[in-house]
């Protein structure tokens, strides 16, 4: 089943609290459904436990809303979002391309993020897509979001399964 998901946000940047809590969450899960999306990726910079801690609290009260665990990670000169899936398969994307720098490979990488509006000043559409047909890499469309109001400004229409097969089609690195 294909869901409206933004798979790449940041929450506790957003949010600015340390902790996430049940009101927190709560926070989340109405913008969420503002902006009639069936969930998220929680990717904080260098820290998946985060995202972890989100699905965990939100799934308690919020059993409808779909929470994937992240992280966004540095891997020079690119950054690379970290798609935490069931079966513990990984899901991994180029997050805006061309910055910080220009991809050198694709191994590993199983989509690339073709809008963002925090980084739209500097994607190539032509070049993303050159790569998209080169690799065989999904096309994303994701918020990047830093403020509660920018989630699901960008989403994607995919299922779970649908990101688990283009995974294990192309490999777990």
């Amino acid at each position: 089943m294909k869901l409206k998901l933004d798979l790449h946000t940041h929450p506790f940047e957003a949010t600015g609290f340390r902790q996430i809590t049940p009101e927190i969450a709560g926070r989340l899960v109405a913008r969420i459904r503002e902006r009639g999306l069936d969930g998220i990726a929680v990717t904080e910079h260098a820290d998946k436990s985060y995202g972890f801690k989100v699905k965990e609290i939100v799934e308690a009260s919020y059993p409808d809303i779909v929470i994937i665990p992240g992280q966004e990670a540095n891997v020079w000169p690119v950054q690379v979002v970290e798609l935490n899936l069931p079966g513990d398969v990984t899901f991994k994307f180029l997050a805006h391309p061309g910055y910080p720098g220009e991809l050198t490979s694709a191994d590993g990488l199983h989509g690339i993020e073709i809008d963002n509006p925090l980084h739209s000043w500097h994607i190539n559409k032509e070049k993303v897509q050159a790569l998209a047909e080169k690799y065989n890499l999904m096309l994303l469309s994701n918020s990047d979001a830093h403020t509660v109001e920018d989630i699901g400004a960008r989403y994607n229409e995919v299922s779970i399964e649908e990101l688990c097969a283009r995974a294990r089609l192309q490999g777990q690195p």
